[in-house]
């Protein structure tokens, strides 16, 4: 009567598949290319330089937020700028990768020319502003 109870089989394939099934898994994942989200990180001074560009732009009145009426232009803050990437790349020199060295040169020389062509158009405004303020001269 010891027969007559429930009998138990172990199915070892299932485990064995399982098994299988994550070596595959395991394969395919060190075959795949990395995700996006494992890509490197950015060059941190490739962002410095990025970062004062930006900030320079924005001092010469090429950036301001959507909704602002009026550019707002500082020469003095966008000078400060381009002279800390000048000081930047003289600090730096030698010491850069060539990808790095150019986009700071690059960089560098735009921001450089915005400015002067920013300061021209500046003085310009204000040489006519001040030249429609004057009280003619008066005839005696």
């Amino acid at each position: 009567m010891a027969d007559d109870g429930p009998k138990i089989f172990v199915d070892e394939d299932w485990k064995t598949q399982v098994q299988r099934e994550k070596e595959q898994v395991a394969q395919q994942e060190a075959a795949a290319p990395p995700a996006a989200e494992d890509h490197e990180p950015e060059n941190p001074f490739l962002a410095l330089v990025s970062s004062l560009a930006m900030q320079a732009m924005y001092a010469l009145g090429l950036m301001a937020p959507k909704d602002q009426k009026e550019v707002y232009v500082d020469l003095d803050q966008a000078q400060f700028l381009i002279e800390a990437l000048v000081t930047l790349r003289d600090k730096t020199k030698g010491n850069l990768t060539p990808e790095e060295q150019g986009a700071l040169t690059e960089t560098l020389a735009e921001a450089q020319r915005v400015y002067v062509m920013v300061a021209q158009h500046v003085q310009e405004a204000q040489l006519r502003g001040a030249a429609s303020l004057e009280v003619p001269p008066r005839i005696v």
